[in-house]
Order: structure tokens, then sequence, then C-alpha cells
């Protein structure tokens, strides 16, 4: 029965797992970058990225009355109908990195910066228009940030070319109340590699680390505080009621014979 009892308490320990919901672990001898993320990084137009694209004739002309408060009762932005200054963010990039736009068709943009795109789109609408003037922005940047609440994370989307570490963080709602400020991670994608920084925010020293300037498709992380304590108390409350069971109806079963 001895032998019994312990073989069912090593199959219980066993299968405990204890912070099981933490992601992205790594070695305690990682190198992590080191090279300066505070530069901005270009953004380049990827397939199915959502753009908004605003055209205007006469180098802008019509763009700068309507900023300046003068009212006119003609468009002048000649993509999606829209009046100017009103921006059109359904366009979407295909899967070969091409946008469909109004007289001119295809357009490839995959690759590009947004300044870049705005010179093609301007060439090609200039064979239709007198001086095109031409607005592109990406709508879909984001960043994923996990926290450190347990396993929930947030996706944020990126509404300034340079968004910091700091205003991702807040604009996800803080640390997480299982997060170490002074172990997050930011990972980024350079290619089919990844870069892994490692960021402390538990001091003065470390505001250079939260300016750092993020790009889109950012995933920034906090290490988790660990739960041993707290996971091992319930799992030995459940080991200790299993095989308090076992015991009863092993006595039982012994009374009986």
């Amino acid at each position: 029965m001895r032998n019994c009892l312990l073989f069912i308490f090593l199959i219980l320990l066993g299968s405990c797992n204890y912070n099981s919901n933490v992601l992205f672990r790594s070695d305690k001898d990682f190198a992590f970058a080191h090279d300066s993320l505070n530069k901005v990084v270009d953004y380049r137009i990827s397939p199915y990225d959502k753009l908004s694209i605003n055209v205007y004739t006469n180098n802008g002309s019509r763009m700068m009355d309507v900023m300046a408060g003068v009212s006119s009762g003609e468009s002048n932005n000649v993509v999606g109908g829209q009046t100017a200054g009103s921006p059109t963010q359904g366009t979407k990039v295909d899967a070969d990195g091409n946008v469909r736009l109004p007289l001119v068709g295809d357009v490839m943009l995959k690759g590009m910066t947004t300044s870049e795109a705005e010179k093609i789109i301007e060439d090609r609408f200039s064979k239709f228009y007198v001086e095109p003037f031409v607005q592109v922005n990406v709508v879909n940047k984001r960043v994923v940030i996990f926290t450190g609440s347990g396993g929930g994370g947030e996706v944020i989307n990126l509404l300034n070319e340079k968004t910091t570490v700091i205003e991702a963080i807040a604009m996800a709602g803080g640390i997480g109340d299982k997060g170490k400020a002074k172990s997050a991670r930011l990972i980024r994608k350079e290619g089919d590699n990844f870069k892994i920084y490692h960021i402390d925010l538990s001091s003065l020293d470390g505001l250079n680390g939260g300016h750092m300037t993020v790009a889109a498709n950012d995933i920034i992380y906090f290490d988790q505080v660990k739960g041993y304590t707290r996971s091992l108390t319930t799992d030995l409350s459940t080991i200790v009621g299993l095989l308090t069971s076992v015991i009863f109806i092993y006595e039982i079963f012994l009374k009986n014979q």
C-alpha cells in the first residue's frame, strides 16, 4: 500500500505545471541585442496592409484650402470620390503587393516606404491630372504587448510615426500585476531573424530604454513574477485531497475484508 501511495504521489506531483502560461522563455545567459532602437524605422508596405490614400490635383492646393478653413463645393480628392482632406482608408494591398486605384489600375507598392509609394502614385496620376499630390499612410500598423497579466495580451494600433515603448505600454493599460518592470523584452523581426532587446523600467536609469521607438509588428513582453508558492499551494492541496480519498477508500476496503 505504501508503495502504491508513493507511486500515486509521484504521478500527481509530475503532473503539476508551474507558470505554464509563461511565454518566450530564455536562458539566463541569453545574449540580448544592444544596438540602438532610438532611430525611427521606416515601415515598408507589405501584402494585406490597409492603406489610407489621398490624391489631390494642382499640387495639393485644394487640400491647403480645406486645412485653412476655406470651403469649396468641389471635390479635389480623386481616390474614392472623397472630399478634399478626407482620408480613404479602404485601400488594401493584395497578396502580390499591388493596390488597385481609379484610372491607373494596379500599382506595385510592396517593399516601399510611404514616401516612395507617394512618388510612384503621383507619377501614375500625372497622366490624368495636373501636378497630383499624394498622401499615403498605413493604417494597420500595430504592436503586440504582453503586460504580465497572466497570459493576456493587447494589440495596439500605432497612430504616430514615432511611438515610444512607454507610450505603447501606457496604451495597453500599463504593466500587469504579475509583470516585472525590470525585465521587459522588445522582440523585433528583421528579415528572417528576430532581435530581442532587454529593457529595465524599474528605475530612472531605465528611461532611455523606455524612450526607444517601437516599430510595426514589434512584440513587447514582460517577464512574470514567478508564482511557485501560489501554484505549489494549490497543487499540494489537490494532491492531499486525492491522497486522503485514496486512504479512506483503502481503509473501507480493509474493513470489509
